[in-house]
């Protein structure tokens, strides 16, 4: 293979070179390699109450699981049932979303309140207990004694008042004897959290059988400042005695779109997103799609097989294909190949790809969509080698279920392309290869978890994570030679989960210690929390980026669905209504102006760096720590010709967080033709630095241009940063 990057060493760290070589040439970059992922996760994360407009917590009423990070003998985390432990889980709740009274939920759930909710109106005219919902499951029931006012249920919630002041939804009801209900918005007092005036309501009738209602709700405009967040919603009666059972509640923002955030599917379209992997993650080694089709009232609510949450069903196949064909991206479902069969994601697929004559099919347009999905892309099962794996199991036992899979699977559509789940490390792959055709995916996740303390170098913690792609590259490399000594050329790779995760450990309270550090000592300590690199700040942007430029030069890994939608990984973030974009969501709009183009070779002359710590943890194993990095070249660089959107474009990436600003002279021919380039820059004042509610542009790209004088230009590169040049040169 015709090597597309060679580097020259610099001892100077204020200037680099890169030298364009148009007659070395790539294959074509495939944009597979800018796709994400998105899993049920908890709440707020990824799909529950992020990618879903959803306004309401716990909508449904349901029995919530704390979940607990240990892992049962059949894999998967179980659930947390101390009631100091659940107290403190509810405190973290209330601080992370905003919630004014973390003690009004902790009461309200003791006494028999679905969590997130609490009684309304006069404390001793309601009563509260768990009941029996129309799919099963968890309802609430609430009782009023005489009253002069309305009372029953509430919750605070955040509301995009920002966008729409109009809400629409559904709610499922009974009651012992014909009842009016209203439901309602209230403005809040942000000190006490108590709920004031009525904005909004809307009034539906319980009567002694279950049944569903439409209602919408418009709160007054020009009258509510666009800074106020919070609210309260209550589902309330001014019956005397009366005996009502709510089963859920939905309550959406009229722009909605198929029930997902109008913000996240634009934010996801102007990102080019080639293809979004759907439900999970660990959460699909538990999760039944069955559970996630048809009318809500027949959805269950469930514990979150994975996590420490509900899943409520609301956000099921017909949604998430729904939310792809509005992004404009192509839909991938990994199945649960942990407590699930294959017959059911035989199932699964006949109902997104099978014609109305058959079983599936057929119900598919029973729930209004007479028209298959064509969905092309199936994975068998997650990270299947992990305990924390529901229905874990061995590498042969891996390698058995894919087979069978697969088989039920292409028996009721032949056109479907197979994803394994495979793993880099240990010995997981090698029963695959017996398993596996040429026409087939090998997976692999790249979350290399690492622990800093306060004695950490910042400068080694950034250095690590930028210089790891030339480690995962040659390991991607061995995996293709051994599908090659297989007979298995053609099996493509994909990285199906990407991001960094690094975790601060706090050190021991030592501060009554005799000859412990003071105050001023402590502060002076490298790290902190504070200030640690994560795949919230731009450090992922660049961690992204020069693993995907190796994945592009070596041809071995074909599809990255970078992890993750919203508030988990790196890429999107909602909280308190608000929905913003992390750096790196901005590092992978940047460069997918590479679809499309013609790799071509770049030369850089620049200096090196060299790190002195290797990380790894327990898991290592499943994942792959981070060696130390010898030698690595400063400049990242990346040039194709004839991508989809320019003639030119070339992506620069400063991976030293030891050296300032670096000039970098580009020369070759492709510039030959130019007068000058657009530079689309991002970059940050610290390898720390990320967006946030009160700041949600704080690291975003900065667009100018700059002169090329006989083939060549000069642009800056900021530390921690991901640069673009393009071009409109003469594509004949």
């Amino acid at each position: 293979m015709t090597a597309l990057f060679t580097h020259t060493s610099d001892d100077c760290e204020s200037r680099a070179a890169v030298r364009l070589d148009p007659s070395r040439q790539g294959e074509t970059v495939n944009p597979e390699l800018y796709s994400k992922f998105g899993e049920h996760l908890y709440t707020p994360r990824n799909v529950t109450n992020v990618l879903e407009a959803q306004a309401l917590y716990n909508p449904t009423f349901g029995s919530w699981k704390f979940g607990s990070q240990q892992y049962g003998p059949d894999g998967g985390n179980s659930a947390a049932f101390d009631p100091d432990e659940i107290d403190d889980r509810i405190d973290t709740y209330a601080e992370t979303h905003g919630i004014p009274d973390a003690e009004r939920l902790r009461t309200a759930y003791r006494d028999g309140t679905a969590l997130w909710w609490f009684p309304y109106g006069n404390p001793d005219a309601v009563r509260t207990s768990p009941d029996v919902g129309t799919a099963d499951d968890r309802a609430q029931r609430f009782e009023t004694e005489s009253t002069d006012d309305y009372t029953g249920l509430a919750q605070w919630c955040h509301l995009p008042i920002h966008r729409t002041n109009a809400f629409e939804g559904t709610v499922t009801l009974r009651a012992a004897a014909e009842t009016p209900v209203r439901l309602a918005v209230h403005d809040v007092d942000p000190d006490d959290g108590t709920l004031g005036s009525v904005l909004a309501e809307a009034s539906v009738t319980a009567r002694t059988d279950d049944r569903t209602v439409d209602f919408s709700l418009e709160l007054p405009q020009g009258e509510l400042e666009e800074s106020e967040r919070l609210f309260g919603f209550s589902v309330t009666t001014e019956v005397d005695d009366a005996n009502v059972v709510a089963d859920r509640v939905c309550c959406y923002p009229d722009d909605h779109v198929a029930t997902a955030d109008p913000e996240i599917v634009d934010l996801l379209a102007d990102l080019n997103l080639s293809v979004l992997r759907w439900p999970g993650g660990n959460f699909v080694s538990g999760y039944h799609w069955r559970d996630g089709v048809g009318p809500i009232e027949e959805r269950p609510t469930e514990p979150n097989p994975a996590w420490d949450a509900l899943e409520t069903n609301l956000f099921g196949t017909d949604e998430f294909v729904a939310l792809c064909e509005a992004v404009g991206c192509e839909p991938m479902i990994c199945v649960n190949a942990g407590s699930g069969t294959a017959e059911e994601a035989a199932r699964w697929v006949e109902y997104c790809n099978g014609s109305t004559d058959t079983e599936m099919g057929a119900l598919r347009a029973e729930h209004g969509h007479p028209e298959p999905y064509d969905v092309t892309y199936w994975e068998i099962g997650n990270e299947l080698y992990g305990p924390w794996q529901i229905g874990w199991t061995t590498p042969t036992g891996n390698a058995d279920r894919f087979r069978r899979f697969k088989a039920a699977m292409e028996a009721v559509d032949d056109s479907i392309e197979v994803m394994a789940c495979g793993n880099r490390h240990t010995d997981w792959n090698e029963p695959l290869y017996e398993e596996l055709e040429p026409t087939d995916w090998l997976t692999d996740h790249v979350l290399l978890e690492c622990h800093a303390d306060p004695e950490t170098d910042p400068v080694e913690l950034f250095n690590a994570h930028s210089g790891v792609a030339s480690q995962l590259r040659e390991e991607y490399e061995a995996v293709a030679a051994a599908c090659r000594d297989a007979g298995l050329e053609d099996v493509r790779q994909a990285i199906t989960e990407l991001q960094l995760f690094t975790r601060f450990d706090e050190p021991e309270d030592d501060e009554t210690d005799e000859g412990g550090p003071t105050d001023e000592e402590r502060a002076d300590r490298r790290l902190r929390r504070e200030t640690l690199p994560t795949n919230k700040s731009v450090t992922e942007a660049v961690f992204d980026a020069t693993i995907i430029h190796e994945c592009i030069r070596s041809g071995t890994v074909d599809m990255v669905t970078h992890s993750g939608v919203g508030n988990h990984g790196g890429g999107l973030r909602k909280s308190q209504g608000r929905v913003w974009a992390d750096p790196c969501y901005y590092g992978q709009q940047l460069e997918s102006g590479l679809v499309g183009g013609t790799p071509i070779g770049v030369d850089v002359t620049s200096h090196t760096f060299s790190t002195e710590t290797a990380w790894g943890t327990e898991t290592s194993r499943w994942f792959g720590e981070l060696e130390s990095v010898t030698d690595e070249p400063a400049i990242d660089a990346m040039a194709v010709t004839d991508a989809d959107e320019h003639g030119l474009a070339v992506v620069l990436v400063h991976r030293d967080a030891g050296a300032d600003a670096i000039e970098v002279t580009v020369s070759g021919e492709p510039l030959e033709s130019l007068d000058e380039v657009t530079v689309d820059r991002l970059s940050a004042e610290t390898m720390y630095d990320t967006n946030t509610l009160e700041e949600p542009e704080k690291i975003v790209p900065t667009t100018d241009s700059e002169t090329v004088a006989d083939g060549t230009v000069t642009v800056s590169l900021p530390p921690y940063s991901v640069v673009r040049l393009t071009g409109d040169r003469d594509r004949d």
